[in-house]
């Protein structure tokens, strides 16, 4: 299983699955699914779906213990900001290309202390940045 070539179907089943490589559920894996869920529910809703499925894929692989409430959302802030600001993109490496600072896992010093962010707080519940605020994303219902 080549994870880069498979479909958005495909790689959302195989998450379901948990047939998806651990070893390569990586930053690059995760902005996808924040970009498919996102995408096609909305932020709220969208960040409920990501949420909940990284939470199942990591217990079923045996790392439930990694999940970490603050990253998730800051990252689901910074792909619907993202996403906001060019919606007519409808594959994942256009949106990556438009949007190379995303797979900057550095970003988020920008935002956080290193003590903010590895708090227990911050890694089971939203934890607002002590540095530098979110992008702004759009208000919507969806």
């Amino acid at each position: 299983m080549n994870p880069e070539s498979m479909s958005d179907k495909a790689f959302l089943e195989a998450l379901e699955s948990a047939t998806y490589p651990k070893e390569q559920f990586g930053h690059r894996a995760h902005l996808r699914l924040g970009w498919l869920c996102l995408r096609e529910q909305g932020f709220e809703e969208g960040l409920a779906s990501i949420r909940t499925r990284i939470q199942r894929y990591a217990t079923a692989v045996g790392a439930a213990a990694k999940y970490h409430e603050t990253m998730t959302r800051v990252w689901a802030e910074h792909v619907q900001a993202a996403l906001d600001a060019t919606p007519e993109l409808t594959s994942f490496d256009a949106f990556l290309a438009a949007h190379p600072e995303l797979l900057n896992a550095g970003l988020l010093e920008r935002h956080y202390r290193k003590e903010t962010l590895g708090s227990a707080e911050a890694k089971t519940g939203w934890v607002p940045p002590d540095r530098e605020p979110l992008p702004r994303r759009k208000q919507t219902g969806k």
